[in-house]
């Protein structure tokens, strides 16, 4: 069956990638490099492809005989995607700093005995979790696997793991492209440091 999407995540430097079928409602559909029905230009986030679609041995949905659909787009967006680092290398030193000032924060108010020593242990923990739970789940998505249900992120980032949260969604470019997912890990950041807030506060003791 021939259809067409966008490619809305790929990962240069192992060859694969994802597609967004037009039709939203339809499941992503993986991509690889040799795939493609002849050699070309190395694909970009955004352009657009046409495909047909078969089921893997792994049992996901993957395109074969993947052509551009607009030549020309995918060059003059080549301009675009140059700049793109600049821009997120800019968010990530922000944010970056950011989590540094909470650590900080974090680790001076613990000092301090503001904070029971069982949140800054907590939020350790919750951290390391994090880190795994986000690999498990990129392995997966990959893989067709068991995936981690995000209500499992979302609360381990509202412990404490939001910071490792948001490093592992760049560095694996996890997570990124789901504008709803997105919304709820921003929350879980403002509800973590609220519960920073109230426990310092001493209104709430664990």
């Amino acid at each position: 069956m021939r259809d067409q999407g966008r490619l809305v995540e790929w990962f240069d430097d192992q060859g694969y990638g994802f597609i967004q079928p037009k039709d939203t409602s339809k499941a992503r559909v993986f991509l690889h490099m040799k795939d493609f029905a002849k050699r070309g230009p190395r694909p970009i986030v955004g352009c657009a492809l046409e495909y047909n679609v078969a089921v893997d041995g792994k049992g996901r949905f993957a395109a074969k005989s993947v052509v551009y659909l607009n030549a020309q787009q995918t060059r003059s967006q080549s301009a675009t995607f140059e700049q793109f680092p600049q821009t997120q290398s800019s968010k990530l030193d922000k944010m970056t700093i950011a989590i540094i000032i909470y650590w900080l924060v974090l680790f001076t108010l613990d000092t301090m005995g503001k904070l029971p020593s069982a949140y800054f242990l907590l939020s350790i923990i919750c951290s390391l979790a994090t880190y795994f739970l986000y690999k498990k789940d990129k392995t997966a998505a990959v893989s067709g696997a068991w995936r981690v249900p995000e209500a499992t992120l979302h609360l381990f980032s509202v412990l404490g793991g939001w910071s490792i949260a948001w490093f592992m969604q760049q560095k694996l470019r996890h997570k990124t492209q789901k504008q709803s997912f997105r919304q709820v890990y921003w929350l879980t950041v403002l509800l973590n440091i609220v519960l920073v807030v109230v426990v310092a506060a001493g209104k709430l003791t664990l």
